[in-house]
């Protein structure tokens, strides 16, 4: 019997966690190359896709057209490449159960691995939803971030997946700054603005594909 190809969900709370998110896409040819596909190729598809599962479009203000169909895409896409698939998205710590089945579906024939990263003790607020999810419990990852710096919990995320990090620097990854990782207010607000961000990303390539759309029938009227 052909072995199964995993599928690894990191739902990691506001901390040091939040570079796996930005690395991923940011290495994501190098990552194939090792036998790992990040489903998402930049922050703005992680989010929107996170958006379209939890279902809160609205308090991002956007349109359920902006989102819909995002993650059955990106899994889609990912699928091609015959790797171990891997995404990450702090929004999806809020998924209720239903949502996760939703999202778990999507996934069917692969081992779903989940990884939790968390700073602020209170793990078990998405550990809840999730562990359904992995089938067995030894397919819930927990790593502990209080003390780790980004890089570190980077390595120890890769190690949990299978690939090495030596090669995937963070230089030019965007990520939090490590003075405010120790501030629970402040991550609360770093993460807001980094969303917030990511929104108006969304909107921007809305309105490309908009202009693109138009710019080829004034074209062909012409």
């Amino acid at each position: 019997m052909a072995k199964k190809q995993k599928a690894w969900i990191h739902v990691g709370m506001p901390g040091a966690g939040d570079v796996v998110e930005s690395a991923l896409a940011h290495h994501h040819a190098a990552l194939v190359e090792l036998g790992v596909a990040s489903l998402a190729q930049s922050t703005a598809e992680s989010f929107r896709a996170a958006v379209e599962m939890t279902r809160t479009h609205k308090d991002w203000g956007l349109k359920r057209a902006d989102v819909e169909g995002q993650w059955t895409r990106l899994v889609r896409r990912a699928r091609k490449s015959r790797c171990d698939l891997v995404f990450s998205q702090s929004l999806l710590a809020a998924a209720g159960p239903e949502q996760v089945a939703l999202l778990v579906d999507a996934l069917a024939g692969h081992q779903i691995h989940v990884v939790l990263t968390t700073g602020l003790d209170d793990e078990s607020v998405a550990a809840a939803s999730w562990q359904v999810a992995c089938r067995k419990p030894e397919r819930l990852h927990v790593i502990e971030t209080d003390g780790l710096e980004p890089g570190q919990v980077w390595t120890a995320f890769g190690r949990l997946v299978g690939f090495g990090t030596a090669s995937l620097r963070l230089d030019g990854v965007p990520r939090a700054s490590a003075t405010l990782q120790t501030l629970p207010a402040a991550l609360r607000e770093v993460e807001r603005l980094a969303r917030r961000n990511a929104s108006l990303e969304v909107r921007l390539e809305e309105l490309d594909r908009r202009r693109r759309k138009l710019k080829r029938k004034l074209n062909s009227a012409a």
